[in-house]
């Protein structure tokens, strides 16, 4: 019985607190000259996390550590190279599928000279996923 009490007691302060916080607001937030200055202060706020932003590039840029836009630039790079290769290896498993209906499997290539080796199909590895950092 006393924990459906407790339970109903927090759960009245949490309703009040709520009411309370949301009156608090709507009174600030009438206050023009409150929102304007909250604002700009957001503006400021945005603009020197930018700043931030840029200088920590710089620094790492200048040290050779890859930012996360070079991590994800590259990673957008290694999708495109790597969807490329899939779609080349397709092709390549389709050309070497039709040479061997059309019944060119002899083991000189046209012209009397040696057949070039098989093609090998390579399949992608995904890289092990990292740990992640706790920080």
């Amino acid at each position: 019985m006393a924990r459906r009490e407790a339970e109903s007691i927090i759960s009245k302060l949490r309703h009040m607190s709520e009411e309370g916080l949301g009156s608090v607001v709507n009174e600030l937030m009438s206050n023009e000259k409150l929102r304007k200055r909250l604002g700009r202060a957001g503006e400021r706020l945005m603009a020197n996390k930018h700043i931030f932003d840029r200088n920590v590039e710089t620094v790492l840029d200048f040290v050779n550590i890859p930012s996360k836009r070079d991590v994800r630039e590259l990673k957008a790079r290694l999708d495109t190279l790597s969807s490329q290769f899939v779609n080349l290896s397709m092709k390549v498993d389709r050309m070497l599928a039709a040479a061997g209906r059309s019944g060119v499997e002899s083991a000189t290539a046209p012209g009397g000279g040696e057949r070039p080796a098989p093609v090998r199909r390579i399949t992608p590895r995904r890289a092990a996923p990292r740990p992640k950092s706790s920080d």
